[in-house]
């Protein structure tokens, strides 16, 4: 598969997006927040507390203590945000041949982003979580592959109960405030819905790890205040999720799935969904673009997700067996290495 690997300027055009957006999102906060760090099991988190909503006290997560959200806790301290800076980055991007979700989806994005759902871990997966990758891997990806008409949004459950944090509003509300015309879809089990839809078509689905054999119908994600369906391979999609930036106006921060992982339960996803399935065929040229990617950019981060998968068990080989078959030599080469 040949794809077109961009120039470095465009790579560095997208870190430095990243990081103002990263910037951007904390100084929402307010000036004068205060920054507190929690320590849990041994690790350290850090929470802000806003001083724009007078006598509100809540501490917001921000995350797992690490360098760089040291560094960008204090450059929000000092930053003023540059909205039209970010703008040209995000039209130079675009006009480079980067891929961008139709204006809909661009819109629940912000919605989402700006109501906290990616601080607090969600993450979007799915061929809108693709679209990103070829501004983080520095490549253009198939035309084929990143058409889609509605949007996954997954939780890790664990996270979900573990963190003080939660959305202020509903998730529905949070969707209605992006277009109003969201309406959930019923389960089974009365009041409960992990799909929201429009009269049109348009689809939100809620995703959410797989605990047992015996996983009911729905999962409560707290933090998100929504149902969510549990799906096997899930914990292995969410383990280890990235920052990525969404191409819209002046960029929407979001969290997706790392790109070696994404391409691995793809070849998994592949063989579970039956041969009349359109997505079938999707999912094998998304697994073989990243596969393309990241065997140039970063070959070890593919065989460690690939082996990881593998060492999962017998019915993980046996689909991942099925699915490297369908692969040119180059791909399957590149996994095994």
């Amino acid at each position: 598969m040949a794809l077109q690997r961009l120039p470095l300027a465009i790579h560095t055009n997208v870190a430095d997006l990243i990081d103002q957006l990263r910037i951007a999102q904390i100084e929402t906060f307010g000036r004068g927040a205060s920054f507190l760090r929690r320590e849990r099991k041994g690790r350290f988190y850090w929470y802000v507390r806003s001083p724009q909503v007078q006598g509100d006290r809540k501490e917001r997560y921000l995350g797992l203590e690490t360098p760089a959200l040291l560094a960008t806790i204090e450059a929000a301290k000092a930053s003023k945000t540059a909205v039209d800076g970010r703008r040209l980055i995000v039209r130079a991007l675009r006009g480079a041949g980067l891929h961008a979700p139709d204006e809909r989806t661009a819109r629940i994005l912000r919605a989402l982003s700006a109501a906290g759902a990616f601080r607090l871990r969600a993450a979007v997966v799915g061929t809108v979580a693709f679209q990103t990758y070829g501004a983080l891997l520095g490549f253009t990806l198939p035309s084929q592959a990143v058409r889609t008409g509605d949007l996954d949004i997954a939780q890790d459950y664990g996270v979900s109960i573990a963190l003080d944090d939660a959305l202020e509003v509903g998730f529905l509300e949070v969707l209605r405030s992006a277009d109003p015309a969201f309406s959930p879809v019923p389960k089974l089990d009365p009041g409960k819905s992990a799909t929201y839809r429009t009269p049109d078509g348009y689809a939100v689905d809620v995703l959410t790890t797989s605990r047992d054999a015996g996983d009911a119908e729905t999962s409560r994600l707290a933090a998100l205040k929504t149902d969510a369906t549990p799906l096997r391979f899930m914990d292995f999609l969410l383990r280890d999720t990235i920052d990525a930036v969404v191409l819209h106006e002046d960029g929407i921060l979001i969290r997706v799935p790392a790109p070696a992982r994404y391409a691995v339960h793809k070849l998994m996803i592949s063989r579970k969904r039956s041969q009349a399935n359109p997505k079938r065929r999707k999912d094998l040229e998304q697994a073989k673009a990243l596969i393309h990617a990241l065997s140039a950019d970063d070959p070890f981060a593919l065989r460690e997700a690939y082996a990881e998968a593998r060492g999962r068990g017998e019915v993980w080989r046996k689909l991942l067996d099925e699915a490297v078959t369908l692969l040119p030599e180059t791909a399957r080469v590149a996994l095994d290495a």
